[in-house]
């Protein structure tokens, strides 16, 4: 038949087949045929009429007309003669078993079981799919083989081919087709450029039409190659019924220095041999009872014809892995290997892992797993009366004598365990009962080093250091233990703090009768764990989710430590330890200048009995005279801005304490502003903030730093130690390890927490998505273009920068387009997000609520005001960064009180932090700051300890712009402090790398407008 009658009639199987009929290529074939009187046979399925012969057919070489498909179009054919109905085109029993093998294979990519593997066809490296079947699809494999047609097993030369080698054949083409197919529509694998290496290129390969691997150095190639080898093996292993595996057992024996044939001189090391069913693991049985025609064999003839068999085969490709099973094989019914105590050190280390990796199973002892690490213990304690001139406990300068000694994981060796250790000079052994690895050479250097430098004198200071530093070293090996032995008990909190704050908790504080709050049960936490550092020296970070009363624990801890010195001056013969405290000068509070007024107003109400004073405004007092003035306060308040100012004259006065309240005001340790905070002198330091960490971690470094100098290392090796690893590659061991090296000065709590979410009112968040007008379309269509077409101008800062312009505009242009044009012009109609802000606010007033509304943009507020005065019949407060302190405190007292305004504008810089504002039960965000951490500080104002109500939250989003886009990144991000702390982080910075950083294409679809969803009608 002629090809293009072929085609013709391929064609009424439907537009499918006629596709790919059409596209085939035709020509010639090479088939080999029985042939009689000279011409070849018919297939006997087409019931055609015999032709003439004598019986003696032959197998003969014909060349036939054909239509040729690529093996993807070959795949395709297949699927598509599954289903098509084709009738005037017969086709036969070969045909029909290559669609049925094409139908396992497209079941076999659907589940997942194929690998990818790299081969070389003359000499070329290729990038192919593989079939990698399972149990049951090694079942449908047997199927098929033993259904070939006999005609698909002719050879044109040698006469008979392998029904199994044409199955193998066969499926490596379709299952290869078939996943380049799957992956069509989700574009490549790797965006490779001319520098990509052999990986990348593999990688691009796996999803290109051909699967030619191009550009890729051929060493880097071959390398590839072996360890794909290699993966493979295991997958070949796990691909099998029965698997063999491996179980270590450690020999009985006493522990290092117990005498003659103790653990130091056992070598009764063994690896036994064992079977075990890959799909029902329960089933393992010793490899000795295979040999032996028992019930072990017979249950596992289920899964292998022949047990025996499979273990030798096992066992054979096990060797070429780990070599010293040659001499089990050589035996005639290997059940296990005996090993020294070196053979099962080798073992442990390399041979395990590389079985494990091979696809055998590994069991080895439970302490390998987690074995406990030698490092160094150090102790310290009160020196001996006489050795040296101590200082007050409170002081991180204070004097302690200190001891080195060797430790296994947290316990601390004798001298004669140590001895014992250096004289077995082996790399196992077994001490208190478990075998453990250690270095013969580091324990020699250990001993040097304690012979040399044993024991001294440090500071509390160093000690701290060493306790917190999980880079430290001595001798060689990690700091694991530090402790404080004191019989006085002077120590014991230093203890307490040293062995990690999960295990301790500071004891009770009595609040004096003047203190007039009562303080809830957590805040009583708050105030021991205050007081329990401040003894110590040491400062605090107070992290407590914003409304929860920070400042009351503060306050709390001043007039406990004002009635403690009041008695010491009653009685002079008092308790030592608050007399080498006194006198230690007044506390100085560091705030933003909106919050003066509050810490002035919470002093007077819950400690009346603090003496304030205000250093503040243009007549306050600097030099002789500021020093003069403050020697009589308890407290002294001042702001940011005049720490740098009146720097000289604040750092001349020895303060008792420094309290920096809303501390992630200063997260920038490179700033002026943060190192004239770090360089005033305080025998005591606090932070108070609502979020240690908004976008990076560098600003807990800041905090820590802040408050300890010096205690946390340097900014660059907190870095590297912490921050990369958390930051950029998520490692959760290593943010456990921070929060355990910073939780002893770290307090945070959440409103989420059980014990206070008991004595807070309900919040619910709402996200109200709003409409953009026609005009607002236009315009946003506008400021997308000209920012498109500035990127192919630009490259760098200066593109990264009109990126950020942009953003601010499109923000405008959602939030009204008088905001974008700053024309002046009237709002009324203009704004789908204006629109939902007037219909809420209306709401609110009909059910007798307040409500706050955030914004950004002063200038968008200054617009509001009047519009939504005259619109909603009402007052309405507006309170910016311009406002006078005097002001913004009467418009917090105003809508404080019952009958006053109840609708609040706030800017979100000037009203974010630091105001009470439970009056208010709504809070809307009309646009968004993209910092979550922000916008919940915002929040707080009425979300906090004294609301009675619950809260409802409303945050206003454009649809189908890039407030939405960007929206959804910034909720999936809030995991950053949570890791760290327990706080939210997710910054305008994150947004703004991920928006700067994107190509003008990808910019162009995170940026444009979905009509269908963003313009009302």
């Amino acid at each position: 038949m002629p090809a293009a009658e072929v085609v013709r009639l391929l064609s009424t199987g439907g537009p499918g087949l006629g596709w790919l009929a059409g596209r085939a290529a035709r020509g010639t074939a090479g088939l080999v045929l029985p042939t009689a009187a000279g011409r070849p046979r018919p297939s006997p399925e087409l019931r055609t009429p015999a032709a003439p012969g004598d019986g003696r057919d032959a197998l003969a070489p014909w060349t036939v007309p054909a239509v040729l498909f690529t093996p993807g179009q070959a795949a395709q054919l297949l699927g598509e003669l599954s289903h098509a109905d084709l009738a005037e085109l017969p086709y036969g029993a070969s045909v029909r078993w290559l669609v049925a093998a094409h139908d396992l294979a497209w079941r076999l990519v659907g589940r997942g079981r194929l690998l990818p593997e790299l081969v070389r066809e003359d000499g070329v490296p290729y990038a192919r799919w593989r079939p990698a079947p399972d149990a049951a699809g090694h079942q449908e494999l047997a199927r098929l083989t033993a259904a070939v047609p006999p005609t698909l097993t002719l050879g044109a030369a040698d006469g008979v081919r392998s029904a199994a080698g044409l199955v193998t054949d066969v499926m490596a083409v379709l299952v290869d087709s078939e996943a380049r197919a799957a992956l069509e529509d989700a574009g490549p694998l790797v965006k490779g450029g001319k520098a990509a290496g052999a990986a990348e290129a593999w990688a691009a390969a796996l999803g290109a039409a051909d699967g030619r691997m191009r550009a890729a150095d051929p060493v880097e190639t071959a390398r590839l190659g072996e360890r794909l080898a290699a993966w493979h093996a295991s997958a070949a292993a796990d691909d099998q019924p029965l698997r063999l595996c491996f179980r270590l057992t450690e020999p009985r024996g006493g522990d290092l220095g117990a005498g003659p044939g103790d653990g130091a001189e056992d070598d009764g090391w063994s690896l036994d041999f064992l079977v075990q069913a890959v799909d029902e693991p329960s089933l393992t049985v010793e490899a000795a009872e295979v040999w032996t025609r028992g019930p072990a064999q017979a249950a596992l003839t289920r899964y292998a014809d022949d047990p025996p068999q499979t273990v030798l085969a096992a066992l054979t490709r096990a060797a070429r892995t780990y070599q010293a099973l040659r001499t089990a094989l050589a035996g005639e019914r290997p059940s296990g290997l005996r090993l020294d105590r070196a053979g099962a050190l080798a073992f442990l280390r390399e041979a395990a892992p590389a079985l494990t990796e091979a696809g055998f199973g590994v069991l080895v002892p439970s302490w390998w797993q987690r074995k406990p690490a030698l490092g160094m213990a150090l102790t310290v304690r009160e020196p001996q009366p006489g050795t040296v001139e101590t200082s007050s406990i409170a002081d991180r300068d204070a004097i302690v004598a200190f001891r080195w000694r060797v430790a296994l994981g947290d316990q601390a060796l004798t001298d004669k365990e140590l001895t014992a250790l250096a004289a077995a000079r082996q790399p196992l052994v077994r001490l208190r009962g478990q075998w453990t690895e250690v270095d013969p050479e580091r324990i020699a250097a250990v001993l040097a080093f304690l012979e040399r430098a044993g024991s001294g004198t440090m500071t509390t200071g160093q000690a701290l250091r060493i306790a917190l530093d999980p880079t430290a070293a001595e001798a060689g090996l990690p700091v694991t233990v530090v402790t404080a032995d004191d019989p006085a008990d002077r120590l014991s909190g230093l203890g307490a703090l040293l062995r990690g704050s999960a295990e301790h908790r500071p004891e009770p504080v009595a609040v004096p009768a003047d203190f007039t709050a009562t303080l809830r049960p957590y805040q009583q936490r708050g105030l021991d764990w205050l007081a329990f550092l401040s003894r110590l020296g040491l400062g605090a970070v107070l992290a407590d989710d914003m409304g929860l009363g920070k400042t009351a624990q503060t306050l709390a801890l001043l007039a406990v430590e004002r009635e403690r010195e009041g008695d010491r001056d009653r009685d002079r013969d008092g308790d030592p330890d608050w007399r080498d405290q006194s006198a230690y000068g007044p506390t100085l509070v560091v705030c933003p200048m909106s919050l003066v007024g509050n810490w002035r107003r919470e002093t007077a109400a819950f400690a009346p009995e603090l003496r304030v004073y205000v250093h503040h405004g243009a007549g306050r007092l600097t030099g002789t005279e500021l020093a003069a003035a403050v020697r009589g306060a308890d407290l002294v308040i001042t702001t940011y801005g005049l720490v740098q100012r009146d720097h000289e004259a604040l750092a001349a006065v020895t303060w008792r304490r420094l309290v920096v309240d809303e501390a992630q005001s200063v997260k920038n340790s490179a700033t002026h502003q943060y190192r004239a905070l770090r360089a005033l002198p305080a025998r005591h330091r606090i932070a108070l903030t609502g979020t240690p960490v908004e976008n990076r971690l560098a600003e807990l470094h800041a905090l820590l730093d802040l408050v300890n100098p010096g205690l946390f290392g340097t900014a660059g090796a907190f870095k590297e130690r912490y921050a990369i690893p958390v930051e950029r590659d998520g490692d959760a061991a290593v943010a456990a390890e921070l929060r355990r090296r910073t939780g002893p000065f770290v307090l945070r709590r959440l409103k989420s927490d059980p014990a206070i979410a008991r004595e807070l009112p309900a919040k619910q968040h709402i996200k109200v998505v709003c409409n953009l007008t026609a005009e607002q379309a236009a315009l946003y269509r506008a400021v997308v273009a000209d920012m498109l077409a500035r990127m192919d101008e630009t490259r760098g800062l200066r593109r990264r920068a009109h990126v950020l312009a942009a953003l601010g505009k499109l923000k405008q242009v959602c939030n009204h387009p008088a905001h974008f044009l700053g024309d002046g012009s009237s709002l009324d109609g203009r704004s789908g997000k204006l629109a939902r802000l007037e219909e809420t606010l209306e709401t609110a007033l009909a059910a007798g609520d307040k409500t706050l509304c955030f914004t950004q943009y002063a200038a968008f507020g200054a617009l509001l005001r009047p519009h939504l005065a005259r619109r909603l019949g009402t007052e309405v407060l507006f309170l910016h960064g311009g406002d006078p302190a005097r002001a913004r405190e009467d418009m917090v007292a105003r809508f404080q009180e019952t009958d006053g305004p109840a609708v609040f504008l706030l800017s979100l810089k000037a009203g974010g932090t630091g105001l009470n504002l439970t009056a208010a039960s709504q809070v809307v965000h009309i646009d968004r700051w993209w910092n979550p951490a922000v916008e919940d500080q915002a929040t707080d104002r009425a979300f906090r300890i004294g609301q009675p109500r619950d809260v409802q939250v409303r945050t206003f989003v454009c649809a189908g712009t890039v407030e939405e886009r960007v929206d959804a990144m910034i909720e999936a991000k809030r995991t950053l402090a949570d890791a760290a702390v327990g706080a939210v982080g997710a910054g305008d910075t994150a947004a703004a790398n991920w928006l700067a950083e994107l190509t003008t294409a990808e910019l162009r679809d995170a940026l444009r407008l979905s009509e269908e969803e963003a313009v009302s009608e």
